[in-house]
């Protein structure tokens, strides 16, 4: 009985610093002036990808995690000890701001969390997800676009009124491929299609497994 009582006294503790922590919203900021590279990490959680009119970089979380080296910063989250199941997370989301005139490159790599951005403006952008949706919503494009998913699917808005410049290519082995901007399809079937719009400066690379693919 006297064990049964520690057992549940230790997992009542163990709760309540779990919820402790997860409560709180931690920020951090870092200035970008010779940055060459951002990596996101973002495990099963939501990230959330903003350009916004600041100099400096911002990210929140609870566990967040940011490093700066000389020509790169990562930010990840802090893995839990104990894990208290997805109903008691109180920050589903990972947030980052990166300012509009970043001419670097972003990469963001996660497991099951979903991909999301909007009013974009980006140099370069790679998004990497097993199961995840990826989400990509441009203001201005001008970028270079690597998306890739296994089982999720890959949405790009280029909000381009007039003929995009990018040199397209999709794979998808079993899903669906929307394309409504305006290429010059070199190659096209239900698996791949290659374009070019415009120019053809930037180059964009989607790719899924079974997921669907969206560009317009």
């Amino acid at each position: 009985m006297k064990k049964k009582m520690c057992i549940c006294l230790v997992l009542s503790v163990l709760l309540l610093a779990g919820c402790a922590t997860g409560g709180g919203n931690k920020k951090e900021t870092a200035d970008l002036n010779k940055i060459e590279a951002i990596y996101i990490d973002h495990g099963s959680t939501n990230v959330h990808i903003n350009s916004v009119n600041q100099s400096q970089l911002e990210a929140s979380h609870s566990k967040l995690i940011m490093d700066k080296r000389k020509k790169e910063i990562s930010i990840k989250l802090e893995k839990s000890f104990f894990n208290i199941g997805p109903k008691m997370n109180f920050n589903k989301n990972l947030h980052v701001n990166i300012p509009k005139d970043y001419k670097g490159k972003i990469f963001i790599n996660g497991g099951s969390g979903n991909i999301t951005s909007e009013e974009l403006e980006t140099e370069h952008i790679e998004a990497t997800t097993k199961s995840g949706n990826i989400s990509l919503e441009f203001a201005d494009f001008h970028s270079d676009v690597f998306a890739q998913t296994a089982s999720g699917n890959v949405n790009l808005l280029l909000h381009e009124k007039e003929e995009p410049d990018i040199q397209l290519t999709t794979k998808t082995a079993s899903g669906q491929q929307i394309i409504s901007v305006p290429l010059f399809i070199k190659h096209g079937d239900k698996k791949r299609i290659e374009g070019k719009g415009g120019k053809g400066l930037y180059q964009v690379d989607i790719e899924t497994a079974s997921g669907n693919i969206t560009v317009q």
